[in-house]
């Protein structure tokens, strides 16, 4: 069932009802191929209407629907000769004038929808949807313009370089061919981006108050420096008055290649500060009397990222339980060790920020939890 929904979200899918009127007219009377089109069109907006309660948008009905109904105008002043003939060109250049339209009122949509009074979650859903749709409606409106446009050059053409078979291609098969291929072409699109966003991290975006409002993949937070808010956790060990720190990878997006604490993380969309906590420290976490405790939240912000800090303390009593923690990048420094390079670029920004602090707390951090041992 998830497949078939995953599918449904192929905005192309909402060309199917043109498509069905175009190639039905090939066999059939164009008045009955319009009856049949028009009525499995909105057969199918009906069928997405209800889909819509399970998330599920075709926005791409809605400029087909109205280009039939303006087709509908072209019966009422009979036509026939001309519908005979030209009905899938006709549809098509109305499917183009309606597509440009909805390209025009595109911003004007998009902030009715970002001021709308729905839920967050509803009208991020809805921008994302929207966001696609207009993708997939100027690819229609390009590759069918581009349609209409090599028909145009084919009809001035001299009549020796002309032929039946190729007038029925370009005027009857063309423009089917051309949605089928976009459907396809969409749904292998959307098959490996939804690839790519199974891999993707997910980070809650939060408000100045430090509440949820929504969440935003990782690698597009990333792309607009300090735009959005999101938590992470950071847990210092504390080992016989000493902390343990290692180096950061040289791949780390904030102050890579210095020095800091062993344990740090996102926290997940979904996901809770205390959970990430014990997921961070790993085997640790399964260590009742090795839970970390929290000592102080901040907010940590430089020229790439904005973060809402939840730092942590494990105080260490075992030599066993530190040979654990150990890693070959990794050693204990002394209060003095520390003062004596800070400011020259060799610990994290967030480390520097946070020393002071711990400088203060680290013997009382210590009795904290280590005072039951």
């Amino acid at each position: 069932m998830n497949k078939v929904k995953r599918s449904l979200d192929n905005q192309a899918i909402g060309l199917v009802p043109l498509l069905l009127f175009m190639f039905l007219d090939n066999y059939f009377s164009y008045l009955l191929s319009f009856i049949i089109g028009v009525t499995f069109c909105f057969v199918c907006i009906f069928l997405f209407q209800i889909l819509s309660k399970d998330k599920v948008y075709q926005f791409l009905l809605l400029p087909a629907a109205t280009t039939l109904v303006l087709y509908s105008i072209f019966l009422c002043i009979r036509l026939e000769p001309v519908l005979f003939i030209y009905s899938p060109l006709i549809t098509e250049v109305l499917l183009v004038v309606v597509l440009a339209f909805l390209g025009f009122a595109k911003r004007s949509i998009l902030r009715k929808i970002r001021t709308s009074k729905h839920p967050t979650y509803k009208r991020t859903l809805m921008r994302t949807t929207l966001n696609e749709f207009f993708f997939v409606a100027q690819l229609v409106q390009n590759l069918y313009t581009l349609h209409l446009f090599i028909i145009l050059v084919y009809s001035i053409l001299p009549d020796t370089m002309q032929g039946v078979r190729m007038e029925r291609f370009l005027y009857r098969e063309l423009g089917i061919v051309i949605g089928v291929f976009l459907i396809l072409y969409e749904q292998i699109r959307i098959s490996m981006m939804q690839g790519s966003l199974r891999k993707e991290m997910w980070l809650p975006v939060l408000n100045d108050g430090g509440k949820v409002i929504g969440c935003i993949a990782r690698s597009v937070s990333r792309s607009l420096p300090k735009k959005y808010y999101h938590p992470v956790v950071r847990v210092a060990v504390i080992y016989q008055g000493m902390l343990y720190l290692v180096t950061r990878g040289k791949k780390a997006f904030v102050s890579p290649d210095t020095i800091d604490y062993p344990y740090y993380s996102y926290v997940l969309f979904r996901h809770s500060i205390e959970s990430t906590v014990r997921e961070t420290i790993g085997e640790l976490g399964e260590k009742e009397d090795m839970m970390p405790r929290f000592l102080i939240r901040y907010t940590f912000e430089n020229e790439k990222v904005k973060h809402l800090v939840n730092l942590y303390v494990i105080c260490v009593r075992s030599e066993e339980i530190m040979n654990q923690i150990k890693q070959p990048n990794g050693k204990l420094w002394t209060t003095k060790q520390i003062e004596a390079n800070l400011g020259s670029g060799v610990f994290s920004e967030y480390f520097e920020q946070e020393f002071d602090y711990l400088q203060n707390m680290v013997l009382l951090a210590e009795n904290f939890c280590c005072g039951d041992c």
